[in-house]
C-alpha cells in the first residue's frame, strides 16, 4: 500500500463534536502567538548571557553533542503528532497502542543514540560528549510521551495549554542554565537546559490532559497512521539533510568562521518564523479537518495576514537594526552575519505565511504536493550554495533568498485548486503589513544613521519604527484594521460570556 493510499484511509470521526468557530479560533492563535513570542524575546535575551558565561570552546564540545539527539528526535514520533489528531478520542485503542509504541520506540532510539555517542566521542577526543549525548537522549522519551497529550489538545483545539507548557519549559530551562552556568558547569547547562526543557513541556501537557492509556496494544490500529506520518517525516529528513549539506559547503567553500555566521542567521531567520508560524499551521490544521473549503479558506486568509502583521514588522525592523543589534549583544566578531540576517529575515517571514498553505495540504491528504516542493527547494539550496566559490558569498545567500520565493510561488499556485484557497485574495490581505512593515524598517533605518549606534538609541529606533508600522496601518488598512478590531471585540466577548 503505498504511503498516500494509506494516508486516505486514515479514519475521521463521522460525529464530530461542534466545530470551532473562526473567532475562538483567532483568539487561540492570537494567544499562542503572544505567549510564543515572550518565548523568542526570552531566548534572544539568553543566548548573550550564556554566550560570556560559557565561552566558545564549551559551546563547541555541546555542539557535537546536540546533533546526534537532535537528528534521532526527527524520527522519533514517526509523524503521529500530526495524524492522532485525526482519531476520536474514544478509540481508546488506538491512542493506547500509539502510545505503547511510541515509549518503545523513544527508549529504542535513546539507547541507540547513546551508544553512537562513544563512537561520536572517540572521533572527536572529547570524552564528556558520550556522556551529554547519554543524558540529552533522555529528551527523546520525553518528547514521545508529549505527542499523545498534544494531539488530544490539538483535537480539541485547546491551543492555549500547549503555548502554556512551551513557556514555562522554556523559563524552567533558562533559569536552570544560568544558575548552573554561575556554578561553573560548562557545556552541561546547556545539557541541563535541554532536557529540563523537554521534561517540563511533557509533564505539563500530560496534566493538562489525564488521559492514561490502557493496556492495550495493536500495530494493525497505529500501522495507517505510521503510513500516513511517513511523508512527515520524510520531509524533516530531507530538510535537515539539506541544512547539513548546505553546513557543509559553506565550511568547505567561505571556511568556518563564515559558516558560523551563516549557520546562525539561518537558526535566526527560521527560528522567528516557526515561532509564530507553528502555532497558526497547528490550528489551521485541526480546523481544515472539520470545515468546508469556503470556510477553511476564509480562515486560512484572515491567520496568514495575522502570521504576517506579527512577523513582518518583527523582521524588517530587525533587518534594519541588524548592525548595531549583532554589534552590541555579539560583538565585533559577528560582522560577516548582518547582511545574511537583512536578506534572509524577511524571506523566512514571507516563507512561513506560504508554509500555512501546507496544514490545508495534510488535512485533505495531499501532503505530496507540500513534499515535493520541499525536495525541490532543498536541492535548489544545495545548487545555489556549490555556485558559491564563482558568484561569492553574498551572492550566494541572495540566491538562497530568490530560490526561496520561487518555493513560494510554485506553492502556493500547486496548493491553490486542492486547498481552494487563492494565492490572489490571500496575498491582497498581506499588502498592508508589508508596505506599512517597510515604512517602518526605512524610519528606522533612517533614525539610527542619525547618531552614534548604542543599545539604547537602537531599542528606541525599533520602538519609533513600530509606531511607524502603527500609523502606516491605519493608513494604508483601514478598512482591514476595522474588521479585525470587530472580530477581536467579538472574540473577547465571546471569551467573557463563556467564562
Amino acid at each position: 500500500m503505498s504511503k498516500l493510499a494509506g494516508l486516505r484511509m486514515l479514519k475521521i470521526e463521522t460525529t464530530q463534536p461542534p466545530v470551532a468557530s473562526s473567532r475562538r479560533l483567532a483568539f487561540g492563535a492570537l494567544a499562542s502567538g503572544t505567549v510564543n513570542i515572550i518565548k523568542v524575546g526570552l531566548q534572544l535575551l539568553l543566548l548573550p548571557v550564556m554566550a560570556r558565561l560559557l565561552g566558545p570552546s564549551e559551546f563547541g564540545v555541546y555542539a557535537l553533542a546536540l546533533p546526534t539527539v537532535s537528528f534521532v528526535a526527527l524520527l522519533a514520533d514517526g509523524g503521529l503528532g500530526a495524524t492522532l489528531a485525526r482519531e476520536p478520542e474514544s478509540n481508546s485503542r488506538v491512542w493506547s497502542s500509539a502510545f505503547w509504541l511510541l515509549l518503545l520506540a523513544g527508549i529504542i532510539l535513546s539507547l541507540g543514540a547513546s551508544v553512537f555517542g562513544l563512537f561520536v566521542s572517540y572521533m572527536a577526543s572529547q570524552p564528556r560528549v558520550a556522556s551529554m549525548i547519554a543524558v540529552l537522549s533522555l529528551s527523546i522519551i520525553f518528547l514521545v510521551l508529549a505527542v499523545p497529550p498534544s494531539a488530544r489538545l490539538a483535537r480539541r483545539k485547546n491551543l492555549g495549554a500547549g503555548a502554556f507548557a512551551e513557556l514555562v519549559a522554556n523559563v524552567m530551562g533558562a533559569a536552570v542554565a544560568v544558575v548552573l552556568a554561575l556554578r561553573d558547569a560548562g557545556a552541561w547547562s546547556l545539557v541541563a537546559q535541554y532536557l529540563t526543557i523537554y521534561a517540563s513541556r511533557s509533564i505539563i501537557l500530560n496534566l493538562a490532559v489525564l488521559r492514561w492509556p490502557t493496556l492495550e496494544f495493536s500495530f494493525s490500529v497505529v500501522k495507517i497512521h505510521l503510513t500516513a506520518g511517513g511523508l512527515i517525516v520524510s520531509a524533516r529528513l530531507v530538510d535537515y539533510a539539506s541544512r547539513a549539506g548546505e553546513n557543509v559547503l559553506v565550511g568547505r567553500i567561505f571556511g568556518t568562521p563564515v559558516l558560523g555566521s551563516y549557520t546562525f542567521a539561518n537558526q535566526i531567520s527560521k527560528f522567528a518564523g516557526e515561532t509564530v508560524g507553528n502555532v497558526t499551521w497547528g490550528a489551521l490544521y485541526v480546523q481544515a479537518l472539520t470545515s468546508d473549503r469556503r470556510t477553511i479558506a476564509e480562515i486560512h486568509r484572515k491567520l496568514c495576514r495575522l502570521v504576517a502583521a506579527i512577523l513582518f514588522p518583527a523582521t524588517f525592523l530587525a533587518a534594519s537594526a541588524a548592525p548595531e543589534l549583532v554589534g552590541s549583544l555579539l560583538g565585533a566578531k559577528w560582522t560577516e552575519l548582518t547582511p545574511m540576517l537583512r536578506i534572509l529575515l524577511p524571506v523566512a517571514a514571507f516563507w512561513t505565511v506560504a508554509n500555512q498553505s501546507t496544514a490545508m495540504l495534510l488535512a485533505v491528504n495531499r501532503f505530496d504536493i507540500a513534499f515535493r516542493c520541499g525536495v525541490a527547494l532543498s536541492l535548489g539550496r544545495l545548487l545555489v550554495i556549490c555556485c558559491g566559490m564563482w558568484i561569492g558569498l553574498l551572492a550566494a545567500v541572495y540566491a538562497v533568498a530568490g530560490v526561496t520565493l520561487l518555493y513560494i510561488t510554485t506553492l502556493l499556485l500547486l496548493a491553490a485548486p486542492v486547498t481552494g484557497c487563492s494565492p490572489i485574495a490571500m496575498l491582497r490581505g498581506l499588502v498592508g503589513p508589508t508596505c506599512s512593515s517597510l515604512a517602518a524598517a526605512t524610519a528606522c533605518l533612517f533614525l539610527l544613521q542619525r547618531a552614534p549606534a548604542t543599545l539604547g538609541w537602537t531599542i528606541i529606533c525599533l520602538l519609533l519604527g513600530i509606531g511607524v508600522f502603527a500609523c502606516s496601518m491605519l493608513v494604508i488598512d483601514r478598512k482591514d484594521l476595522v474588521e479585525d478590531w470587530v472580530t477581536l471585540r467579538k472574540i473577547f466577548a465571546t471569551q467573557r460570556a463563556s467564562h
